[in-house]
């Protein structure tokens, strides 16, 4: 079976768990390090614990893509794990958006670590799922668009609910948002993952026998497409997070707007969510390769616009935020569709489909860029005089330097990935050509195991 179709209900049913991927991205990277760094009282140490953290994540990433790609259940080969993920991702997010007055930066790592071995859990089995619906070039960019359509819908709910809070009058502290937003995905969560399961099934495809180690290994790094891939996926994830990091920091202390923070977030978001129509119209009438540039090349521009925003302008700091996201949801989506097109190129190389260790190298290199994007904010933050406990009181040399910071570092990311997407080898008509073989393959498959039963 090539194909799963099914209607535009079911797959915005199976699409929901990428609601609650974004709400934990977006509170993980927006909430967590101002919230230990600040009110929880660990400081500038919170960068070394999201790296080392990162560490215990990008080690268990492969190993889940390793083990759901080795062994298939009664129920398939990723949806017990995408059940499995839920009360682990539900356990850690109570904890670490709850802490203890006595909590400090092993209790911080510790849950932050669990939380990450969930998530990794979570979208390895979702995606792999999704990229395994379809072998045709153009679809798997409309499955995974859908699925960064409800990416950034979880994200705009997480930024409306914050900057609902904001509006009241006894604004909320931080604290109180995080355990607020904490108790919201705590529900969510396991909603979208029963709805996800009884949506859609997985495609099934014939037996095949496990390659070894050595050779598995010697397929993957020989194969360009994928290090070119990867690198890309790792610095667009550099940018998206550095921003992150730095974006309570930047609109609070920078730009004078402290309390509306959530409203801006939301309009970041809305951004991507209607820039990505366009984005999934032109890979299907370009190549994705060439779509990413244009992408990232979208992204640097709008960046520039944060040079020349003045403090104290909340209408023109959101619109110039809305600019800025437009690009954001191709810098999502197309390296997941991309992922599965080079999976297509491994599947020729090595006879064998590996959709969950393949994706798992995309997310490991994501995991990367979060970890090493927040250690350098943290670390730098010092090197540039900007103290986070002094807020607005530091001087306007450390202000301005943090404006320098959260523009040109992502600038610098995108340039490196107009580069490396520059004659990317694996276009529509040679992905077309791979399927071709692929398909021709199984059907040889499925005649030997008819023969021989």
């Amino acid at each position: 079976m090539s194909e799963i179709r099914a209607t535009n209900l079911r797959m915005t049913g199976f699409s929901l768990p990428s609601l609650g991927l974004n709400m934990l991205v977006t509170a993980v990277f927006v909430f967590l390090p101002p919230l230990y760094a600040n009110h929880v009282g660990v400081g500038a140490a919170v960068g070394a614990i999201f790296f080392a953290a990162k560490v215990v994540d990008m080690t268990a990433a492969p190993l889940w893509g390793l083990f759901m790609d080795s062994y298939s259940t009664r129920w398939g080969r990723r949806r017990p794990w995408l059940a499995l993920s839920a009360p682990i991702l539900m356990l850690a997010i109570f904890m670490v958006y709850n802490p203890p007055e006595d909590a400090g930066g092993l209790y911080l790592f510790m849950w932050l670590a669990t939380l990450y071995v969930g998530w990794s859990a979570w979208t390895i089995s979702h995606t792999s799922w999704a990229l395994e619906l379809s072998r045709d070039y153009d679809r798997r960019s409309r499955i995974t668009g859908l699925l960064q359509a409800m990416t950034m819908i979880g994200g705009i709910l997480i930024g409306g609910g914050w900057a609902i809070m904001q509006l009241q009058e006894n604004v909320p502290s931080l604290e109180e948002a995080a355990s607020v937003i904490s108790w919201f995905m705590f529900v969510v969560l396991p909603v979208t993952v029963i709805f996800c399961l009884i949506s859609v099934p997985e495609r099934k495809t014939a037996n095949r026998s496990h390659i070894g180690f050595k050779k598995g290994a010697s397929v993957v790094f020989k194969n360009m497409p994928l290090l070119r891939l990867l690198l890309a996926n790792f610095m667009i994830s550099f940018s998206t997070y550095f921003v992150q990091a730095l974006f309570v920091f930047f609109v609070a202390f920078t730009l004078n707007l402290e309390d509306s923070e959530g409203f801006i977030l939301i309009f970041l978001l809305v951004g991507g969510l209607l820039g990505l129509p366009f984005w999934i119209w032109l890979s299907e009438r370009w190549n994705k390769h060439n779509t990413m540039q244009m992408a990232v090349t979208t992204g640097a521009i709008t960046s520039l616009l944060l040079l020349v925003l003045p403090p104290n302008a909340i209408l023109l700091t959101t619109i110039i935020f809305l600019l800025v996201g437009l690009n954001s949801s191709a810098n999502e989506f197309l390296p997941r569709a991309m992922m599965a097109d080079v999976c297509d190129h491994d599947h020729i190389q090595s006879g064998s489909e590996r959709m969950g260790l393949y994706y798992s190298l995309l997310q490991t290199s994501s995991k990367m860029a979060s970890g090493i994007a927040i250690f350098i904010v943290m670390s730098v933050l010092g090197i540039l005089d900007f103290m986070p406990e002094m807020g607005a009181e530091n001087t306007s040399t450390a202000l301005q330097r943090l404006r320098y910071l959260i523009v040109g570092m992502p600038v610098i990311a995108y340039l490196i990935v107009i580069g490396l997407m520059w004659r990317y080898p694996i276009s529509r008509e040679y992905q077309r050509k791979m399927r071709g073989l692929i398909e021709e393959r199984e059907k040889i498959a499925l005649k030997n195991s008819l023969a021989g039963s």
